[in-house]
């Protein structure tokens, strides 16, 4: 279809008077912003500037680094300011996330530092890795001397090159499937070091660490809830696992006692009971999401830009789930013993919410939904 009159677009036999020319007044809102974001960033590299003043009065003082309750206090004050000023704190702790994790990273940058409390010689194995990197540079901000041994760059290529050195703490950071390999090694040293891992499932640890713990071994198991590229850890979990040793578990949470995080005990033999619906489930469920669009022919490309709000938000994390390590999340399926269970689960429930969305009547649906929600919202 033509238009008959020029600079006019017919839609559906309408015509649309032709688009106007940018008005004076958007012009100048936009110059406006460019001000504005030229004083916000002004603002920053002032913040920046002031962090590394900070860093330098902390290696004065011989104090960590980090300061994590500070940090829980500097998101309040950020959420409590959002909510005066009229707009989402979460915006707000998104912004301060990112000032305090570019602050850390200035600070960090030099030496670190010994601090005034109890300094320990500490041994990552599987330094190397994702979360061992992690480690290390949060033990080292609190301004413990930190070594690692791994094949793959660790300062030790294993165990027995450690052995010998008056290790403090051994943290067992290696793959989920030689956990009990590396713990034997640990178990080796001098000593008798605080030894704890940190992996996503224990059934495979239970009997080993228990067993070392009856022997007199000084031993524990925490899991961080949290990925390696963790900066502020308001709000986070560490959940602690007591092999045996109540003394040794106090030890290990000692370590993260001084941060913002949530220190949650979880017995070890439901461990992984636990896991399987807080990893395994999710996992499954964000990976299904995917595979099923693929399936029905349905691009992402396409479906994005005019996806609805719930769609938006389960790409969002499905995305980030399938770019995540395969191996390890094979491992986190493969290793738990509860696997079976949460798949017999999830196809009795997929099941029954076929049949619910199929029936001609709504009531099968409706009674899903309502469990769905009473156990969201149980007091409703």
């Amino acid at each position: 279809m033509r238009s008959d009159n020029k600079g006019s677009v017919p839609v559906c036999g309408k015509k649309w008077a032709p688009m106007s020319q940018p008005q004076p007044e958007l012009d100048q809102l936009r110059q406006q912003v460019a001000r504005l974001d030229r004083e916000i960033l002004e603002k920053i590299s002032e913040r920046l500037q002031t962090s590394r003043l900070i860093g330098e009065a902390k290696r004065r003082a011989q104090l960590p680094i980090r300061d994590f309750r500070v940090e829980a206090s500097v998101m309040e004050r950020a959420r409590q300011a959002a909510r005066e000023l009229g707009f989402d704190p979460a915006l707000a702790e998104s912004v301060l996330e990112s000032l305090i994790e570019a602050a850390v990273q200035t600070q960090v940058a030099h030496q670190p530092v010994t601090h005034k409390g109890e300094h320990q010689r500490i041994l990552i194995a599987g330094g190397s890795g994702r979360m061992g990197a992690w480690l290390r540079q949060f033990l080292e901000g609190q301004g413990h001397t930190v070594a690692s041994c791994d094949p793959h760059g660790g300062q030790f290529a294993d165990l027995s090159a450690a052995n010998g050195q008056p290790w403090d703490v051994v943290v067992l950071s290696t793959p989920l499937a030689i956990l009990p390999e590396t713990l034997g090694q640990a178990l080796q040293l001098p000593g008798k070091p605080l030894i704890f891992d940190i992996g996503s499932l224990k059934t495979h640890l239970v009997a080993p660490l228990q067993a070392a713990a009856a022997q007199g071994h000084r031993v524990a198991s925490l899991h961080p809830m949290f990925a390696p590229g963790t900066v502020v850890l308001t709000g986070r979990s560490v959940l602690v696992c007591d092999a045996g040793d109540a003394k040794a578990t106090e030890q290990a949470c000692d370590l993260f006692r001084e941060t913002a995080v949530s220190l949650c005990p979880v017995p070890l033999e439901q461990h992984d009971q636990v896991m399987g619906g807080l990893l395994g489930l999710s996992h499954t469920v964000n990976l299904l999401f995917g595979q099923a669009l693929g399936q029905l022919g349905l691009s992402f490309e396409r479906l994005g830009p005019i996806a609805s709000t719930t769609f938006a938000k389960q790409a969002k994390t499905a995305a980030e789930v399938a770019a995540e390590n395969p191996e390890l999340y094979h491992q986190i399926q493969y290793l738990n013993q509860c696997t079976p269970q949460v798949y017999a689960a999830l196809q009795a429930s997929l099941e029954r919410m076929r049949l619910a969305a199929l029936a001609p009547e709504a009531e099968p649906f409706l009674e899903l939904m309502g469990e769905c929600r009473r156990y969201f919202f149980p007091a409703s």
